[in-house]
C-alpha cells in the first residue's frame, strides 16, 4: 500500500517538474514569426495550390520578403487584386509594416482592412 503512495507521489512530482521545464523551454526558445511574412500571407488567398511554383502560400510569403518572386507570382490572386497589394507591401517601409501587424493582433482580416486603410 505505501509503495503505491509513494509511487503516485514520485510520478506527480516527476509530471510537475517535467512540465514547468517544458513551460520554461518553449518560452526561452520561442521562435518570432517576421511580421512581414504574416501581412504578406493575410494577402494571398491561402488554396495553397503551389501554381506561384512555391509548396504553399506561407512558401511565398517567405520568397516575396525575402525578393525571390515578384507581385504577379500568385495565379489565383490576380482577380481578387493580391498584385496591387503585395505593390503596396513592398513600399512600405518594415516600421509601417510591424505597427500594421502588432495593431492587427494577427487577425488576417483585421490585417487586410488596415492595409486597404493606409
Amino acid at each position: 500500500m505505501l509503495t503505491i503512495v509513494y509511487s503516485v507521489l514520485l510520478l506527480g512530482i516527476l509530471g510537475f517538474a517535467s512540465g514547468t521545464f517544458l513551460a520554461f523551454a518553449a518560452k526561452k526558445f520561442e521562435v518570432k514569426e517576421d511580421p512581414r511574412e504574416a501581412i504578406v500571407r493575410a494577402v494571398l488567398p491561402g488554396v495553397d495550390c503551389g501554381s506561384c511554383g512555391y509548396p504553399g502560400c506561407s512558401a511565398f510569403a517567405k520568397a516575396f520578403v525575402k525578393g525571390e518572386v515578384g507581385k504577379d507570382g500568385c495565379v489565383p490572386g490576380k482577380s481578387q487584386g493580391v498584385p496591387e497589394l503585395l505593390e503596396k507591401i513592398s513600399k512600405m517601409s518594415v516600421d509601417e509594416l510591424n505597427k500594421i501587424y502588432e495593431e492587427s493582433g494577427e487577425d488576417d482580416s483585421k490585417i487586410l482592412k488596415l492595409l486597404k486603410q493606409n
